[in-house]
């Protein structure tokens, strides 16, 4: 029997990061409930979250809520935060496959009970896992968490004004590699202030199809699409 020393394959990227838009637009065009939108698309945030495991990646961001989201209809944001907790808990509780889940954002008085109650359920059910890093952008702001990097990084003890500041160490992703390939559904060409420092060298691909319609062909699809890219990184 021959044994193999090839090395084994490298994961296509390191860290992927989605921005989960068009869930109300994929239901009007089906006559269905804004609630219907969102289910749909928290079943695809779990759909490809497997993918990514099986992809081998280190992290995985989905943008699920912004703070200004919460300036909906009332009715709207009680609805969008109880799919949003009750993704939180299905992820935790996922048997196969163990991720670790971070919450990416600042609620600063905006969440109910029950979302803070989900986020902290799943940080804490998941805090000694090995597994995939899953960072869920709720009530996430780009520039409210450089801000508040910047402050902790300058009062921390060991702050000195002739370093440059460790910033990167009190960003809601410290530790992880900063996203490889940033996706955003629905058609739209914009950021929307996600993950802003960390996205200075990550591919964007900006896919027409909205989120509840996004499958494993399309992120193939955007793969082939950032590894095609000739990255220099400035040199």
């Amino acid at each position: 029997m021959t044994i193999s020393t090839a090395p084994a394959p490298r994961a296509p990227a390191r860290h992927i990061a989605f921005i989960a838009d068009g869930n109300r637009r994929w239901a009007r065009a089906r006559g269905m409930s804004t609630e219907s939108g969102f289910r749909h698309g928290a079943l695809t945030v779990h759909q490809v979250l497997g993918h990514c495991r099986e992809l081998g990646l280190e992290a995985a961001s989905v943008f699920l809520m912004s703070s200004r989201n919460f300036q909906r209809e009332a009715e709207e944001v009680v609805v969008l935060v109880d799919v949003i907790a009750e993704l939180l808990r299905t992820v935790a509780d996922e048997s196969s496959g163990p991720v670790r889940v971070l919450h990416n954002g600042a609620l600063r008085g905006y969440a109910t009970p029950q979302l803070l109650e989900a986020i902290e359920y799943a940080e804490a059910t998941t805090a000694q896992r090995v597994g995939m890093a899953v960072c869920l952008g709720i009530g996430y702001d780009g520039h409210d968490e450089i801000r508040r990097a910047a402050h902790q990084a300058a009062t921390c003890p060991e702050y000195n004004p002739a370093v440059t500041l460790p910033i990167e160490r009190y960003l809601t992703t410290a530790g992880l590699p900063n996203p490889d390939l940033i996706v955003r559904t629905s058609g739209e060409r914009r950021l929307s202030g996600f993950l802003l420092w960390q996205c200075t060298d990550s591919t964007l691909h900006f896919d027409d199809r909205w989120w509840p319609d996004y499958s494993r062909t399309a992120l193939d699809e955007a793969l082939a699409v950032h590894a095609a890219q000739r990255r220099t990184f400035g040199r």
